[in-house]
């Protein structure tokens, strides 16, 4: 232990004040890693002994700044011992901690995740769902699962969490729960968040696994081709309830909206643009981030279908918009009559809008993201590289059978939309470089 231990006092020469005084720092050495801090005591730089550490002289007040300074050393010794005694793992932090009065040996994960969703609750409503807050229960829960499971304990220290920690967990999830990838992707995406706010807090110096990543694998984006979106939309569902929701997801194809905004949307969420045309001003409930739609025909369509709706009038909403539970029910039931075998949701709706409406009109992937109220291009590029690929491909094959007529009638939109289609996917694959 004394081998790795070690106490200096130094001068920092840059903190000179107009006295020409400077302060007395003090280095903890600890395990080839160290702190710094000051002591509180200031002297000439001339009085000081480098070899000796200490201030030169014998007169009383040199005494009593010695004895200070012995009385620092005797407390960090102290804390080293009590912490050796005790028989816990600690590390420079621990030490550091405990001289500044902050026990960082009492912070622990539970405490941590328990701290964050209290907060969470306090804010639902505000800055956060009921959902969210749902899975970051969740996630508690696999920790402490884990932790009785590989530890045999209840809570885990912040200054135990370690690349081991994190890799055994991530395996515990798979083979325990038969989680996928991206379920524990989201699961140690909750972890770091929270982790992060203990190093803001001052209960870490530094993340405990920094180079740790999980690779998620490239999911295909399913959404609806166009003539699916006809076969939806041509459909007489005979029932006034069905027929109103498969107009709320043809809306939803043709605004790229999830079910939380277009749920929320009022007559004051519809603006004029400054090309003249309207436009949905909204806030995207995920990202919390002011984005503008532009309203197509076919949504204008069935937004003045709409304006009369009792529900409508009654709760001031664009779209007579049922309970999440009751939408998804009757999306199942659409798809059945309609003879669509993709699962309806509104999530396919705005996977629809991006790749279908979109992209394979020519939409630029940095428009399509401004659109989508993206919180980055990178979000969109990571979700549509892999559908402008398949647009682009598309294209060529409808460029190629115009190329094969008779009579080379090869129409200029097709030729444009290939070209830019290849634009697109170049663009998409240098911003991924980058």
């Amino acid at each position: 232990m004394e081998s790795n231990f070690k106490v200096t006092f130094w001068l920092n020469l840059t903190k000179k004040n107009s006295q020409n005084q400077v302060p007395i720092y003090v280095r903890v050495s600890f395990n080839y890693e160290h702190f710094t801090k000051t002591t509180g005591l200031i002297i000439k730089s001339t009085d000081w002994d480098k070899k000796a550490m200490k201030v030169r002289g014998s007169s009383n007040e040199v005494n009593v700044l010695n004895n200070q300074l012995d009385g620092i050393r005797l407390n960090i010794l102290k804390i080293i011992n009590q912490l050796t005694i005790s028989g816990k793992p600690f590390n420079l932090q621990t030490i550091k901690g405990m001289l500044e009065g902050n026990d960082q040996r009492q912070v622990t994960l539970m405490y941590l995740m328990s701290e964050h969703l209290s907060e969470m609750k306090k804010l639902l409503g505000k800055d956060f769902e009921k959902a969210t807050i749902v899975k970051y229960t969740n996630t508690k829960l696999r920790l402490e699962q884990f932790l009785k499971y590989k530890y045999k304990r209840s809570d885990i220290y912040l200054y135990e969490l370690n690349h081991p920690f994190i890799n055994e967990w991530i395996t515990y999830l798979k083979n325990k729960f038969g989680n996928s990838t991206t379920t524990c992707y989201k699961h140690y995406q909750r972890l770091t968040r929270v982790l992060r706010k203990a190093i803001n807090y001052g209960y870490m110096e530094k993340h405990p696994f920094p180079d740790f990543k999980i690779r998620q694998p490239k999911k295909r984006i399913e959404y609806l081709s166009m003539d699916e979106i006809n076969r939806i939309e041509q459909t007489d569902f005979k029932v006034d309830r069905l027929n109103n929701i498969r107009d709320i997801f043809i809306f939803c194809c043709y605004s790229g909206m999830a079910y939380a905004e277009v749920e929320s949307l009022t007559p004051d969420n519809i603006t004029k643009g400054m090309d003249g045309e309207l436009w949905l001003n909204i806030v995207r409930k995920k990202t919390k981030k002011n984005y503008l739609v532009p309203i197509l025909p076919k949504a204008l369509e069935i937004i003045e279908k709409y304006k009369k709706h009792p529900l409508c009038l009654k709760k001031d909403r664009l779209l007579p918009v049922p309970s999440n539970v009751k939408y998804n029910a009757y999306l199942k039931e659409i798809a059945e009559v309609a003879g669509v075998k993709k699962y309806l949701t509104t999530h396919l709706a705005r996977k629809t809008f991006a790749s279908t409406i979109m992209l394979a009109n020519g939409v630029n992937i940095s428009v399509l993201s401004k659109l989508l109220g993206h919180a980055n291009v990178q979000v969109t590029l990571d979700s549509y590289a892999s559908v402008a690929d398949e647009m682009l491909l598309k294209n060529v094959k409808d460029l190629k059978i115009k190329l094969n007529e008779p009579n080379d009638n090869i129409t200029s939109d097709v030729v444009v939309s290939a070209k830019v289609q290849e634009e697109l996917v170049k663009q998409a694959r240098n911003q991924n470089m980058n």
